[in-house]
């Protein structure tokens, strides 16, 4: 609970609190996108090199993004004191022997539900072995693939899970909690799609006020074209990380599952190359969460995990 309540008290002051950040990191990222866009316009043109002719490169809306999360980090510290949760305990990220075991071993749970969906792929998708991939890569691919999957998983813990999903938990308790949350969760993920950006980039210029509609797009994207099974799959990972951090207490563990996944999907994009085919559908592409067998698999994992009652002594 936040704010030190009770767990039969409620406040929505950290809905509250939440709504205006995210609206707010938004607005930001609108209104910097275009100018920063034309500083590196105004730099390339000045001392031209091969990074301000790469960020030239870029559409508009990486622009938007890459700035919506710059305002996130700003505001995650403001956040986290003001819900009273500027300490590691009560992040749920205390160390411990303990939290080391449960750490490896949902990572290792991570990897291994990666593989099984990946192996299926293999078996019944049109994948192949990268030309691009070499035996001496796997070290470099392992380590950036261990380090990525790690820092991704526990930026987005603490921001989903710490503080998005505790909003709601605080608010309306732990189902609404983990309804609201895991369904916010897969919302994020669908940003503007190539199909309306391509549309969009026809007549867009770096204007004042491109950053707002690519705001707006954003925020309306995932209409555009949606996609059930990707949305409810990720929705589906989303409950399953909500409900692994209300049950044991312990952030380390939605993060060790989370990791794990990443950690195995960088690995395998590196190492092989997906075609879409008929199967792709069933299986997924070269993301783990996007086919049938991945929601069938996660719904499992999240009705064992909802009767699950982990023992008093291993918990945080």
């Amino acid at each position: 609970m936040f704010f030190g309540l009770n767990p039969d008290q409620k406040s929505c002051e950290g809905l509250k609190l939440f709504v205006i950040i995210y609206i707010g990191v938004a607005l930001f990222a609108g209104a910097l996108s275009a100018p920063i866009y034309w500083l590196v316009q105004w730099i390339d043109a000045s001392n031209s090199t091969e990074t301000t002719r790469w960020l030239l490169g870029k559409r508009l809306d990486i622009y938007f993004n890459r700035i919506t999360y710059a305002g996130i980090l700003l505001m995650l510290p403001y956040m986290m004191k003001r819900c009273g949760l500027f300490s590691v305990r009560n992040l749920g990220l205390g160390l411990s022997r303990l939290a080391a075991a449960r750490f490896a071993k949902f990572f290792a749970f991570g990897v291994a539900l990666s593989a099984a969906v990946f192996a299926c792929q293999y078996a019944f998708c049109d994948v192949a072995r990268s030309p691009e991939f070499t035996a001496g890569a796997l070290p470099k691919i392992l380590g950036e693939a261990v380090l990525g999957g790690v820092l991704l998983a526990l930026l987005e813990e603490v921001v989903f899970r710490a503080l998005i999903m505790r909003c709601f938990y605080t608010a309306w308790g732990p189902v609404w909690a983990i309804v609201c949350g895991s369904l916010f969760f897969s919302y994020k993920h669908f940003g503007t799609p190539n199909s309306l950006w391509n549309e969009l980039a026809k007549n867009m210029t770096p204007s004042w006020d491109a950053g707002f509609i690519i705001a707006w797009y954003d925020t309306i994207g995932i209409a555009w074209d949606f996609t059930p099974v990707p949305f409810l799959s990720l929705t589906m990972f989303g409950a399953v990380l909500c409900l692994l951090y209300i049950k044991t207490k312990s952030l380390w563990t939605p993060i060790a599952l989370h990791a794990g996944i990443v950690f195995a999907i960088q690995v395998y994009r590196n190492i092989f190359s997906i075609t879409v085919c008929e199967n792709t559908k069933y299986f997924g592409g070269a993301g783990m969460t996007n086919g049938y067998m991945a929601f069938a698999a996660l719904s499992v994992i999240f009705i064992a995990l909802w009767f699950w009652k982990p023992r008093e002594d291993s918990m945080q």
